[in-house]
């Protein structure tokens, strides 16, 4: 009788550190609504509710003369003012369920839930949230009175506009230049650096490495400088010795899109050859060692040994430089000193985004399209980069 009294006490304790849980998922719930119903007027709506001025912009409309709002209307004002609180509430409630409940600390089904909610939880806030927003963004033409839906207008103008056209045709060469030089040149120079052969790799590493350290726009700065159109600008000088005259780099495509690649390669080129001497290192030596008794020579370890065996080291390198190339955009800034440069060539994917939705006034909905259309280019190319290289679409063999 005891044993089952204490097993129905128990059971009652459970119940309710259950229903514990469950109201502080729902408090937190409903902050968490209330945060994004304001859409990014969280500042102006605390203001207008502490001043007791007009909220109509934000919830339930305008109030006739001697109107007052409801009971429940109120309420959800006085939740949204202190939405944060309410958040933080609920979070306490679920703390003091496990604090109730610290079996559930050690329960090995609990606890890779434990570990992946972070990510999850960051995930839905900073990605899908915002992407979802921007998906309805797209289909309104968002002004500083608020927003209206026009459908696929923007998505029409998008495409009718000769400077996306510029915007895409830059952001894809520089795209395949980067790629074409990011990938090839830095897992032979770590090859190199990581032979016999290599007397100072560890200096070369330190030289090769400073560059990433480098802040972009003190490098963009010193780049510009150095793409002068001046007699004295060092790539003019550099023409010089070869008993060339000065030209205006930055006033040609070929010229700005050397200097964009240019700073690329030398920003990045260290970062890479640390993602190949990490993959070399994962080689067993055994390999190499066998090679030599077999008489192989150095390039012969490097095509039949190192690059068949750096192939998954090569795909994540390429995957991050077509990223990284079609989403560049402070290089490009900081080289021609702003967001216009000569006849747009120096004018990318992300800088054509930025004009629109922070340069220009009243065309937020526009830059979401841009956005959109940059995500899903740049989906389909990774996507379609991965099924040539095998590592999706394909069955492995057996």
């Amino acid at each position: 009788m005891q044993d089952q009294s204490i097993a129905t006490i128990k059971k009652k304790e459970g119940h309710r550190a259950t229903l514990l849980l469950i109201l502080g998922l729902i408090v937190f719930v409903v902050g968490l609504v209330a945060l994004f119903s304001l859409q990014g007027k969280a500042v102006r709506f605390d203001a207008a509710y502490d001043e007791h001025g007009d909220l109509s912009g934000y919830f339930f409309g305008q109030l006739e003369e001697g109107q007052s709002y409801t009971a429940l209307q109120s309420l959800w004002l006085a939740v949204v003012r202190r939405r944060l609180w309410v958040m933080l509430l609920g979070l306490a409630m679920v703390v003091g369920y496990v604090t109730l409940n610290r079996e559930l600390l050690y329960n090995q089904k609990i606890a890779p839930f434990v570990f992946i909610a972070p990510f999850i939880i960051t995930f839905l806030l900073f990605f899908t949230y915002p992407l979802l927003t921007t998906i309805k963004m797209s289909f309104h033409e968002v002004t500083g009175a608020g927003s209206h839906f026009v459908g696929v207008e923007n998505y029409k103008n998008l495409f009718a506009n000769k400077n996306f056209h510029t915007a895409v045709k830059n952001s894809v060469i520089y795209m395949v230049l980067t790629c074409a030089i990011l990938v090839p040149v830095p897992m032979l120079l770590a090859y190199l650096t990581e032979s016999k052969m290599a007397k100072t790799g560890g200096l070369f590493k330190t030289v090769a490495f400073m560059p990433v350290l480098c802040s972009v726009v003190v490098a963009g700065i010193i780049f510009r400088m150095m793409f002068s159109e001046l007699d004295g600008a060092m790539m003019n000088q550099l023409r010089g010795l070869f008993g060339l005259k000065p030209i205006a780099w930055l006033k040609t495509a070929s010229g700005s899109m050397f200097a964009m690649v240019l700073l690329c390669f030398w920003r990045w080129t260290g970062m890479n050859m640390l993602y190949y001497m990490a993959g070399l290192k994962s080689i067993p030596t055994e390999l190499y060692e066998a090679a030599t008794l077999d008489g192989c020579t150095n390039w012969q370890k490097f095509t039949k040994i190192s690059l068949p065996l750096l192939k998954p080291t090569t795909i994540y390198v390429l995957t991050i430089s077509i990223y990284a190339g079609l989403s560049m955009f402070t290089e490009s800034y900081m080289i021609f000193g702003g967001n216009n440069s000569p006849k747009n060539y120096g004018l990318t994917i992300v800088g054509y985004l930025y004009r629109y939705g922070f340069e220009q006034v009243d065309r937020l909905g526009f830059a979401s399209a841009v956005g959109l259309v940059l995500l899903v280019g740049a989906m389909i190319v990774t996507v379609l980069q991965l099924w040539v290289t095998g590592t999706i679409g394909r069955k492995k063999e057996d």
